[in-house]
């Protein structure tokens, strides 16, 4: 064989050599080193809007409308009576108008007064004189339907309290509604009282103790803190049905 004969054939095996060594190489690639290209995020689902361009915000509770409040001045328009607290002995009528109130005051001693005052919610700020000259300024507030309690000062007197209750009005005998009395009373603290059967009976008062005399007996009754309720020394009671 010739010398460029076989220069050819060694030419050709290295040129088959060649070609199986690159076929051999992984197809994914190159496996280490230089960048990766990271697969493309799938787009995001729901609000795409940023939290400073949104429009809607969460109400604060600054912003929310207040609950309202009963501001409506309470009624004690009528007739009361004074329980031994040192103001002494009376009977009070409240003259009410809106929130405007007004009274006249009669004293089981004779003496007269007036008082005059706002209502504000179930508290009177108020002011009173009488014709001995007396008078001072302070409060009442009605602490249930049928009770008034409160302070009051002038320049003499820097602790006065004055308490009120109703007593005139109707009366349901051991609670029965079929069974009612009709009380009243005057500035000296005498009781009038008229029976369902049309019956009158009689009494008094002192401070906060009821008395009535009926066939030559006095039973005495002791009225409750809510001025709702009389019991009797005899073993009965009543419960207040309301004002005439």
């Amino acid at each position: 064989m010739s010398f460029s004969l076989r220069l050819i054939l060694v030419l050709e095996v290295l040129t088959l050599s060649l070609c199986a060594g690159v076929s051999a190489q992984p197809a994914g690639g190159k496996t280490t080193g230089g960048a990766t290209t990271k697969p493309t995020s799938k787009p995001k689902t729901g609000n795409t809007t940023s939290p400073s361009t949104r429009t809607t915000n969460p109400v604060s509770s600054s912003s929310r409308p207040a609950k309202p409040t009963n501001t409506a001045p309470a009624s004690i328009d009528g007739k009361w009576w004074t329980s031994g607290n040192g103001f002494g002995d009376s009977e009070v009528v409240f003259t009410q108008n809106g929130s405007s109130v007004s009274g006249v005051i009669r004293y089981a001693d004779g003496r007269t007064g007036t008082v005059n005052g706002t209502m504000v919610g179930k508290r009177l700020q108020m002011s009173w004189s009488n014709s001995s000259g007396d008078g001072g300024a302070g409060w009442l507030e009605l602490s249930w339907n049928n009770f008034l309690g409160g302070a009051w000062r002038n320049q003499r007197v820097r602790d006065g309290s004055w308490t009120l209750m109703r007593v005139e009005g109707l009366w349901c005998f051991g609670g029965s509604r079929s069974r009612i009395r009709t009380v009243t009373h005057n500035a000296r603290g005498d009781l009038f009282l008229i029976a369902e059967d049309g019956e009158r009976d009689g009494g008094h008062m002192e401070g906060p103790w009821l008395f009535l005399e009926s066939d030559g007996m006095t039973i005495k009754g002791d009225m409750d803190f809510r001025s709702t309720r009389v019991n009797w020394s005899s073993g009965f009671f009543w419960t207040w049905y309301g004002r005439k």
